[in-house]
């Protein structure tokens, strides 16, 4: 089954579903794309927290680049499931880092975006590559 017959034997409520998690791919893939981009400036502050929290260069690198990679691939539904996943994977770890931190306010908004993310992966699943179109 192509994406096509997929919509067609959706329901209603599926469809809006579909639009509004594509909606919030769009955003997380906008935001993850920037905060990844950013991690590359070696003088920027991503550099300085990193170095704080005791992380070597190539951590700081490698979150980089999956929020990036995995951020730009949210927009496309047969790759959003595993982009989500990698990027979740990430923010698993962000999220242990500033709770050992003590910063509660960004522990409550990484959540927010785990759970997205999560949601993102959930509603995707049954596009996934390579089994586009079949179900999970």
């Amino acid at each position: 089954m192509n994406t096509r017959d997929l919509l067609k034997r959706s329901s209603l409520w599926q469809r809006i579903r579909w639009v509004v998690v594509w909606l919030v791919g769009l955003y997380l893939a906008w935001m993850y794309v920037r905060m990844g981009l950013v991690k590359f400036n070696p003088e920027g502050f991503w550099t300085a927290a990193f170095e704080r929290w005791g992380y070597p260069v190539w951590l700081r690198l490698a979150v980089g680049a999956v929020e990036t990679v995995g951020g730009a691939l949210l927009v496309v539904p047969w790759t959003a499931t595993y982009s989500a996943l990698a990027v979740a994977a990430v923010m698993a770890g962000a999220w242990i880092t500033r709770f050992g931190d003590g910063r509660m306010v960004d522990v409550a908004w990484i959540t927010v975006y785990l759970v997205a993310l999560l949601w993102v992966a959930f509603e995707w699943r049954m596009l996934r590559w390579p089994r586009f179109g079949k179900a999970a």
